[in-house]
């Protein structure tokens, strides 16, 4: 994709750096290392995120060659397995390689073991999948291109509260990011005057069979004190969703009530091919929200957005989510800040990053960062599964965006206002 605003800027930048770089060819290589769960629970994203990084590597460098540069991005990519040790151990060794920027398309947990490291050792990440709010931690070394899962837990208990939902019943996966969306879904949701029951939660890559029964038996003894249509199932998980909802699929209990999802099994391919799993979604209406792009709202460049989006569905057969768009972002912006920045120090490049992210509009739309170096803006897509002559996909059902005033939720063809801002 040929973007004006930094055809603009590296047109001006190479003109005054050519002569500072000579022949030296190690100065013109842009190293930017990636970070994805390929593997383990979170693959889905991992895969997806993935393809988006290798368009956006080839769009960068097709523009850097289109413009006489010798300059081209060089990317070491890394899999973290979905795996928090394994992230670690994967970012010292980009750190040993001499990389000083990360892009970071992981798990909040895999980020929250990596950022003491960065912190010590000169190492920016920038995270295009993390949500956790207990990583919104100002002037660290860590910048999320995506909002946090405060935003979330409104735009999930606004959706309870138009589906006359009150009271839910959680399922968690027990890591930094599970208890964070749940808590930022809780305390929304009790606002309202919504109940939040005690749940249960599993460690990650442990057999959830025993909590699918004693899921059962919370739901079960629930419908004694609330309305079975107005109860239903909060799951906070990763692609372990599958499983968990084929085991849930047996269960008379569970099947008889709603079952609302999260960011973390949204537009999953994973659950699509799962005709047992699917088919259980379609039955208790599962509805999850996921922070996506709205076109009508926000992008300016069309034809940009609508090439990346096709060139991604042609990969991948499905649509991205706005965490693989983030990362495509991602690429363009640690491009032009590893340029702007030049052999700078670390507080410089950061500063670099942080200037042309505030000023950037991509395949997201606009850009800014807040004070804890998150993405300021928060819209949410609300994805369900549907299914056709034996075929399952997702669906677009609605959306939420934030605004300085509040927000607006859109839903099947219903709109409510967020009383409060976010």
């Amino acid at each position: 994709m040929k973007h004006y605003w930094i055809l603009c800027y590296l047109i001006c930048i190479m003109a005054a750096a050519n002569a500072g770089y000579g022949a030296d060819s190690d100065a013109q290589e842009i190293r930017i290392g990636v970070m994805l769960p390929i593997t383990g629970d979170w693959s889905s994203q991992g895969a997806i995120s993935n393809v988006a990084l290798g368009i956006a590597d080839d769009d960068v460098n097709s523009l850097l060659k289109d413009i006489g540069s010798s300059r081209r991005v060089n990317l070491t990519i890394e899999d973290t397995a979905t795996d928090p040790e394994t992230a670690l151990r994967e970012l010292k060794n980009l750190g040993g390689q001499g990389i000083r920027l990360v892009i970071a398309a992981v798990s909040s947990s895999e980020l929250y073991a990596m950022k003491d490291h960065a912190n010590a050792n000169n190492i920016i990440i920038i995270g295009t999948a993390s949500t956790s709010p207990s990583l919104a931690i100002p002037e660290d070394n860590i910048i999320r291109l995506v909002p946090d899962d405060i935003n979330q837990g409104k735009a999930m208990a606004e959706l309870l509260k138009l589906e006359n939902i009150t009271a839910i019943v959680p399922i968690t996966r027990g890591d930094v990011w599970g208890r964070g969306l749940l808590n930022a879904t809780k305390s929304s949701f009790e606002g309202y005057g919504g109940v939040v029951l005690e749940g249960v939660s599993y460690e990650p890559g442990t057999d959830p069979s025993s909590e699918i029964n004693k899921l059962s038996a919370i739901v079960k003894e629930s419908k004694s004190r609330f309305s079975p249509a107005g109860i239903g199932v909060y799951m906070v998980s990763f692609d372990e969703a599958i499983p968990l909802m084929a085991m849930a699929s047996r269960d008379p209990e569970l099947s008889s009530v709603r079952w609302f999802g999260s960011d973390g099994i949204a537009n999953a391919s994973s659950l699509v091919e799962n005709s047992t799993a699917a088919e259980f979604a379609c039955k208790t209406g599962l509805i999850c929200p996921i922070y996506g792009v709205l076109p009508g709202q926000f992008i300016r460049n069309m034809s940009d957005y609508e090439n990346v989006i096709e060139a991604i569905k042609q990969k991948t057969g499905s649509s991205p989510n706005g965490y693989a768009l983030a990362s495509y972002d991602a690429l363009w912006i640690a491009s032009e800040s590893m340029i702007l920045s030049e052999s700078g120090n670390i507080s410089q490049l950061k500063e670099a990053f942080t200037n042309v992210a505030n000023r950037f509009t991509g395949i997201t739309g606009p850009l800014s960062i807040n004070n804890a170096g998150d993405r300021e803006s928060a819209t949410y897509q609300f994805l369900a599964l549907n299914k056709t002559n034996d075929n399952y996909f997702w669906q677009i059902a609605g959306d939420f965006r934030s605004g300085p005033s509040g927000g607006v939720l859109n839903f099947k063809g219903q709109t409510a206002k967020v009383r409060t801002a976010l």
